[in-house]
């Protein structure tokens, strides 16, 4: 990497860091670009030079942390006996880091009732959610077929969007339960049971 590429991925992983500290602490409507900017030490016309403004930089947290979540899941799946026992262990890679994750939960959760009112955040946010039911459908289509170069099948994407759907609907009925932790893992204990039965289903 040349020396300016790495002053800009530094950059804006400073920008990546401050934005999930604000918008944890403030919410995405109340943080300001220069709460953002302080946090991170940069000026703002560092952030503009890196994103277009608070919504970009908040969907590359989406990215960020997709990739990171499914990369979980992609190991979490190598050494499954079947795809009951690899969605059980992805879930479980998953939510590896529970409060973590129920603050990702938290903020993510206004962001998507922002984008509902809102048609390019709306826009950007389903292109992000198709690519992140890809992969995961790809992961699950690799480890049934056991072919590496498998491509998903509407099965397979299916599975993903009912995978992806529990997952959240659990750590979304959990952000208000006072014993989150059990709440949340109660109802995900379900999901590799729901997820073998639809496909049984569509068999």
């Amino acid at each position: 990497m040349a020396k300016g590429e790495q002053t800009r991925a530094r950059t804006v992983a400073r920008f990546l860091e401050a934005g999930a500290e604000v918008f944890a602490e403030r919410g995405f409507h109340a943080a300001t670009m220069a709460e953002i900017c302080s946090r991170a030490g940069l000026s703002r016309g560092a952030f503009y030079s890196n994103f277009d403004g608070k919504e970009s930089l908040f969907l590359a947290l989406f990215e960020q942390h997709a990739a990171a979540q499914l990369d979980a899941v992609a190991s979490a799946f190598e050494n499954a006996p079947d795809l009951a026992g690899a969605i059980a262990a992805a879930v479980h890679a998953a939510v590896a880091d529970a409060e973590a994750e129920r603050r990702w939960f938290l903020i993510s959760t206004e962001f998507t009732i922002y984008a509902a009112r809102n048609s390019d955040a709306a826009r950007l946010l389903n292109e992000h959610d198709a690519r992140v039911r890809r992969r995961l459908a790809t992961t699950i289509a690799r480890f049934t077929s056991g072919d590496d170069s498998a491509e998903p099948t509407d099965d397979d994407l299916a599975t993903a969007r009912f995978t992806i759907a529990l997952y959240e609907g659990a750590h979304l009925g959990a952000l208000v339960d006072n014993n989150t932790d059990r709440a949340r893992l109660t109802l995900l204990e379900f999901l590799p049971m729901a997820i073998q039965r639809s496909r049984t289903d569509q068999e």
